[in-house]
């Protein structure tokens, strides 16, 4: 077999204007509909980020049984990411991520009636790998829609909005969850599932390629096609680089979650205020990524995308505030420098990451950088489960903040990354 590129996206918004704005972005009706979508899929994300480790520690009690649920949500996106890879290369991602948000909404409002670790398990792995559907069609489709001369504009928007649902959503679940407890959050996260289907019924995302029969194999063809997502991140410096680092970013965001649950309900003992504590780390969190990426786009112009990467990349030092058992007061913010920080990054490395790879690649290239990633976090997570009931939460978060801060900017200069990022241009629009 032999492809034939169709025309996509890429190259007809290539004479669009260029306005930075994010009204100009929304003036686009694709672009909004694309960031209606993602808005309620993300909302029902970080609703289920809440909800299910404290579900799973008020069914166990268990530090180390959150650790394995945080396990079972990241191993299927790991397995399944070639395949996914290639679907969101080779499918129309309109349609793939109406099926993923269909198959998601149909698990969670089962959960709230599961009283088992065990079927609460087999529901997360279905949950997962709707997730490993979605992810990597959200991300592949965000820079067709917005086009190259806009990129940096349309992550910042898009990192904008998570940050703010990141802040509504835990502060609505965690009401929710004062009242009635953490199983009923997971209805309100199907009506976000639903949101984003009924968004995504115009969404226009024409197919980036179509396949011509040559007498090839399809098999053979589909698994080699499968795996161009991982040699191109061997073969990218920048995508290389990162990758790499955003592996090791994982014990950051593992850390959050189990270390967190154990800082608020065992550390500093809040009791019934135990639970929006944990929700507050989160927002505040969130809070400091939509300031981050509200200043990004500015920043950008002024000093340049490799530094404001460099900045974004120190964020996890703040982690270590946890070192000295401080109150909740100076947690959270430490946690809203983190998101700050963190903003920058995750808007720079994936400007970087569109850049760096063709358009009909990008599907298979988030699909296994995203799988590297939750391989880390398949690390991360039970080795956090098993690291904080020994070491405490308050050293988990200091050592976690020392390994990260000074091994994230050693691993993008050890893989060629800092030194592709000086010389990086990115495409004319």
């Amino acid at each position: 077999m032999t492809r034939e590129l169709a025309a996509g996206n890429d190259a007809g918004l290539a004479n669009i204007d260029a306005r930075p704005g994010f009204g100009a972005l929304l003036r686009e009706p694709n672009m909004r509909r694309l960031w209606i979508a993602q808005a309620f899929s993300s909302a029902g994300e970080s609703l289920a980020q809440i909800a299910m480790p404290l579900l799973v520690y008020e069914l166990t009690g268990s530090a180390r049984l959150v650790g394995f649920i945080a396990l079972v949500l990241i191993l299927p996106r790991v397995l399944v990411s070639p395949v996914t890879g290639l679907l969101v290369d080779r499918v129309n991602r309109r349609r793939l991520m109406i099926l993923a948000d269909a198959w998601r909404l149909a698990l969670v409002v089962i959960v709230p009636f599961t009283t088992g670790i065990w079927p609460l398990a087999l529901l997360a792995i279905g949950i997962a790998i709707g997730n490993a559907v979605a992810r990597p069609a959200e991300l592949a489709t965000v820079p067709s829609v917005a086009g190259p001369n806009r990129l940096v504009s349309a992550l910042s928007l898009v990192q904008v909005t998570s940050g703010v649902i990141r802040i509504a959503a835990p502060a609505a679940g965690a009401a929710v969850i004062a009242a009635i407890g953490p199983g009923p959050v997971f209805w309100v996260q199907a009506l976000c599932f639903i949101g984003s289907l009924l968004a995504l019924r115009r969404l226009a995302v024409p197919d980036l390629a179509r396949v011509v029969d040559t007498g090839r194999g399809i098999a053979q063809t589909a698994n080699a096609e499968m795996w161009a997502g991982v040699r191109a991140i061997v073969s990218t410096p920048i995508v290389r680089g990162v990758t790499a680092s955003e592996t090791l970013w994982s014990l950051v965001a593992g850390a959050m979650v189990v270390a967190g649950v154990v800082y608020t309900q065992e550390t500093l003992d809040l009791g019934d205020r135990a639970d929006a504590a944990f929700a507050l780390m989160t927002t505040f969190m969130a809070s400091g990524a939509v300031v981050g990426a509200l200043l990004a786009s500015r920043v950008e112009r002024r000093i340049g995308r490799p530094a404001l990467l460099m900045i974004g990349y120190l964020g996890p030092f703040f982690t270590c505030a946890g070192f000295f058992s401080p109150p909740m007061a100076v947690i959270y913010a430490a946690w809203f420098a983190l998101g700050f920080t963190d903003a920058w990054a995750v808007i720079s490395f994936q400007s970087y990451l569109a850049e760096a790879v063709p358009a009909e690649l990008r599907g298979r290239v988030f699909a296994a950088w995203g799988a590297v990633v939750a391989l880390g976090g398949a690390l991360a997570f039970p080795l956090l489960g098993l690291v904080t009931p020994w070491l405490g939460a308050p050293a988990t978060f200091g050592l976690v903040g020392l390994t990260v801060g000074l091994g994230g900017p050693f691993l993008l200069w050890a893989t060629g990354a800092i030194d592709s990022v000086r010389t990086h241009r990115a495409p004319a629009g």
